[in-house]
């Protein structure tokens, strides 16, 4: 098998060996599978994708519901020395094709749910019709399974997978793991985020988000057991970890979902030893309710993009403290530096631009390279994030470059504007975002999501603002709204946000 740094060699130590027939390792609402199993049917993928004519470097897209068959099918793409790219199943048709024309896939693999959009991409598709039926894993990936085929080892420096990024700021890229970045980033954040063999990570998020890495394949590659739901359910996720799930991962918004659930009072919370919640601003208030509501767990936040992984990170002990804002400090490996507009490094509190460099970071887009050149370069990754840090390294992000806000010949970052917005009582969420104007070219707006059972008054919001933000930076609009729209990605869409507030101007 050889000492390359790969997933699927890495699996096979676990699943070769005896324990690995006692150690559960994946389970859904229709199965479930130990590690011996899981890696069987990972190489039974494996021979029957070589069976099916596609060659080591071509690109298997997934187009389907988490499940433990995606799971096994992205795999055993891995281990076949084929580059797996997890569909963003929120794409229309049309936004998938022109995602799709850099990858050139080979062959989509396809459930039911989401066999039409792969048929409508116009490449190959593999449906596998049982895949959300209850049944043992062969029959639920038929006809993708041939058990028995030569076992293959893909090299280290080899593509293994390709993460399309939000696409906050135009379309979507296929950011590109090799299989010994993919397996340094998934070391770094078993390193850290510790866990112990009775550890369960819940997992309910979609598969093309980078979440995949982090929160389901690094519980295998540490040893773990994860299970899988189709999508966050509130009512689902209180059960499971009644039945003992133990490791959580979301957006503030999600864990206020939790919170509104009748059964949430009686769920047994002490269960959970670990939550990670993600870069997206939260307020003192959040952080308390996690420590009060989830007496046992240890909580961190992170900060990480899809061309690099997780790189930034602030854990339990800096929130007990009450450091609540920022993204914390660089992970051990990675280096963060914050540029002034001369390319030197920014003085602390000074806004700069952002640029990462680490080990795991992806190697580029796939099939792009002059969007490739212009982000990965030689001193680091350059994503077009506005950072800026203190005197004791703790970084703070401001914003993205492009969304930037110029009012009246003065830079506001609209992520600035929204932490002090959201630390208002009355106020759930918000996005804040720049709209035209013909004084000062560019005027501060802000849509806000009320607390349930409360009314947000514009003028008292923009006075609370008053005390921590210059008058430039208070929003002279503040809409009220039902949700936050997201990008198909799940990012806050700052774009959709201006373009629904100039139709209502």
């Amino acid at each position: 098998m050889g000492n390359d740094l790969t997933l699927p060699n890495w699996l096979r130590t676990i699943g070769d060996q005896p324990h690995g027939a006692h150690r559960r390792a994946l389970a859904d609402e229709h199965g479930e599978l130990t590690f011996a199993e899981l890696v069987a049917a990972m190489d039974a993928t494996a021979a029957a994708l070589r069976e099916s004519g596609a060659e080591p470097g071509d690109r298997i897209v997934t187009a389907m519901e988490p499940s433990i068959p995606h799971t096994v099918a992205i795999l055993g793409a891995l281990a076949a020395g084929m580059v797996a790219a997890p569909l963003n199943v929120r794409l229309t048709a049309p936004e998938a094709r022109a995602y799709l024309s850099a990858l050139e896939p080979a062959a989509l693999l396809a459930d039911p749910t989401y066999a039409q959009l792969a048929r409508d991409t116009g490449y190959r598709v593999l449906e596998l019709p049982a895949a959300n039926q209850p049944g043992p894993v062969a029959e639920r990936l038929a006809p993708l399974q041939h058990p028995g085929g030569d076992r293959t080892s893909p090299d280290e420096d080899a593509f293994a997978i390709v993460f399309g990024t939000g696409g906050t700021t135009g379309s979507p890229k296929g950011a590109v793991h090799t299989h010994r970045s993919l397996w340094l980033w998934l070391n770094t954040c078993a390193h850290g985020n510790p866990r112990v063999p009775s550890d369960v990570e819940l997992f309910f998020s979609p598969f093309f988000h980078i979440t995949l890495g982090t929160n389901l394949l690094t519980p295998l590659f540490a040893g773990g057991e994860a299970w899988i739901h189709r999508r966050f359910d509130p009512a689902a996720a209180l059960a499971a970890i009644d039945q003992g799930a133990s490791r959580l991962m979301g957006a503030p918004t999600m864990f206020a979902a939790l919170r509104a659930r009748p059964e949430y009072a009686t769920t047994r919370r002490e269960n959970v030893t670990a939550i990670r919640f993600g870069s997206a601003p939260s307020t003192g208030d959040f952080v308390r309710d996690l420590l009060r509501d989830f007496p046992n767990a240890r909580i961190r936040a992170g900060f990480g993009a899809t061309e690099f992984g997780s790189v930034m990170g602030f854990d339990h002990d800096d929130l007990l403290a009450g450091r609540f804002a920022g993204v914390g400090r660089p992970l051990p490996g990675a280096t963060v530096r914050i540029l002034d507009a001369d390319g030197r490094e920014a003085a602390p509190g000074v806004v700069g631009d952002l640029v990462v460099s680490c080990p795991w970071q992806t190697h580029g887009y796939y099939g792009l390279p002059e969007e490739t050149a212009a982000t990965f370069q030689a001193d680091g990754v350059h994503i077009g994030d506005l950072a800026s840090r203190s005197e004791d390294g703790w970084v703070t992000i401001a914003g993205r470059r492009k969304e930037m806000i110029i009012s009246g010949g003065e830079n506001v970052y609209p992520r600035e504007v929204e932490e002090v917005v959201l630390r208002h009582p009355d106020v759930a969420d918000a996005i804040v975002y720049g709209m035209p104007d013909e004084r000062w070219g560019e005027r501060v707006e802000a849509s806000v999501v009320a607390v349930a059972g409360r009314t947000v008054e514009p003028a008292a919001l923009r006075e609370y603002c008053r005390a921590e933000l210059a008058g430039y930076k208070i929003p002279k609009t503040v809409r009220v709204i039902a949700a936050v729209p997201l990008t198909a990605n799940n990012k806050p869409d700052r774009r959709r946000a201006r373009a629904d507030a100039l139709g209502q101007s």
